[in-house]
């Protein structure tokens, strides 16, 4: 883990996600946004309720619409960046833990963007900027 700051975004709900299967995951708040271009993964305590590779492989049963049902209306409680994982978790109300996870070392993996303008995004191999 490591200090970055990421109190801004604490609180803020979470009001929709782009259910377009074409475009990349984005998951739209209140006062921010979250791009994803990297594999997912939404989980409580007890596992793994809906990932990126579900949505893919079984889209008869899992779905955009699937997660965005499981997480609207949810707060932000708290973020943490593993660094040497290169995985972003979001807690979210109700202990929902979002994880993504960098995998590419040509791609951009996510980006965290506040209406004030500040942005957390991950560059090929998984740095955080």
């Amino acid at each position: 883990m490591n200090d970055l700051d990421f109190s801004y975004f604490y609180g803020h709900k979470l009001i929709d996600v782009d259910t377009d299967k074409n475009r990349f995951l984005r998951l739209i708040f209140d006062y921010s946004q979250l791009s994803v271009e990297c594999p997912w993964r939404l989980r409580d305590k007890g596992g793994i309720l809906i990932g990126e590779s579900d949505c893919v492989s079984a889209p008869d049963k899992f779905s955009r619409n699937s997660l965005k049902k499981l997480i609207r209306n949810r707060k932000i409680v708290e973020i943490t960046f593993y660094e040497e994982l290169f995985l972003l978790s979001i807690k979210l109300e109700n202990d929902l833990y979002f994880d993504l996870f960098h995998n590419s070392t040509y791609f951009e993996g996510w980006a965290l963007s506040g209406d004030n303008g500040l942005e957390f995004f991950t560059v090929p191999g998984g740095e955080i900027c």
